[in-house]
């Protein structure tokens, strides 16, 4: 029962920062119809700005490292939701009507901000102090409070996600683009504006994942590789561009990789989730909760 529930807890955690990452890949290509193999960097880019803003230049006037940390990541959502402005407006929006050269160009993203991350940062890992010491018992069972704050911070920034989509006037322009860009035109939607929010929203829900793992595990330059690779298989499960299978595939994706890796192996978890992957398309190849153009 012990392993169990350890394993549910862990399976939240990954599940939830799995969800942040697949949640702005379906928002930009939901909206945008682009395949941002350059995601991952942006998650990668939000270790490293968590890092930056909590370890090495922490903000002075704030004396808590709790609220210190949380400063530090809403921080680096801004700064890798603003790259992802600019990243959208000079290298994706010229090959917006072309899909193969927006790959390429994404693609070309991904490759300058590894090298430039390389360059910056160095290749080492870092190291980001949790400010959240402690353990959360909850009877026999133990886990770190830094686990605990990723779980409620991962939970506060899907539910808000799903808050301005539905409930928003931006929201629903941005849903409104996602459906008939032309349509959305007539009525005075600015379609270069709500791709620019698009983008920016999805990096900083990436950037968000990034410097919510970064006191748990290490950040680096490549940090950023396995979970876009996860999160692909997670919006290819849900349906390219469904934001509720985002969420839904996430949890299932998550969890799955979870108890896999406890009870038979972390080797095993992936084919796991790539036959579950290939068993759902071979049913249903748009996806669980896509739908056939």
């Amino acid at each position: 029962m012990d392993l169990l529930i350890q394993s549910l807890v862990n399976g939240v955690i990954g599940s939830l920062i799995l969800i942040l990452i697949a949640s702005g890949l379906c928002l930009i290509f939901g909206i945008m119809h682009i395949v941002n193999f350059a995601h991952g960097e942006f998650f990668m880019l939000g270790g490293f700005g968590a890092w930056f803003f909590f370890v090495k230049y922490p903000l002075p006037f704030i004396e808590s490292d709790y609220l210190r940390f949380v400063f530090a990541v809403i921080l680096s959502m801004v700064v890798v939701g603003f790259l992802g402005v600019i990243a959208e407006k000079y290298i994706l929006r010229p090959f917006r009507e072309d899909f193969q050269a927006a790959i390429i160009a994404a693609t070309g993203l991904m490759l300058i901000l590894q090298a430039g991350a390389l360059v910056s940062f160095g290749a080492t890992d870092k190291v980001i102090s949790s400010p959240f010491s402690g353990m959360v018992s909850l009877g026999t069972i133990s886990f770190s409070s830094e686990r605990l704050a990723a779980i409620v911070c991962g939970v506060v920034f899907i539910i808000s996600l799903s808050f301005f989509i539905l409930k928003t006037k931006l929201g629903k322009a941005m849903r409104a683009v996602s459906q008939d860009q032309e349509a959305a035109l007539l009525q005075g939607v600015n379609i270069d504006c709500i791709f620019s929010l698009s983008m920016a929203i999805g990096c900083a829900l990436a950037a968000a994942g990034g410097a919510l793992v970064g006191p748990i595990f290490y950040v680096n330059p490549y940090m950023g590789v396995e979970p876009i690779m996860k999160a692909f298989i997670v919006i290819i499960l849900g349906g390219m561009g469904s934001l509720p299978g985002a969420i839904i595939c996430g949890f299932i994706i998550g969890m799955t990789e979870s108890f896999i890796s406890t009870y038979v192996g972390a080797h095993f978890s992936m084919v796991v989730v790539f036959l579950l992957l290939i068993g759902v398309l071979l049913i249903k190849p748009t996806g669980l909760f896509g739908h056939a153009e």
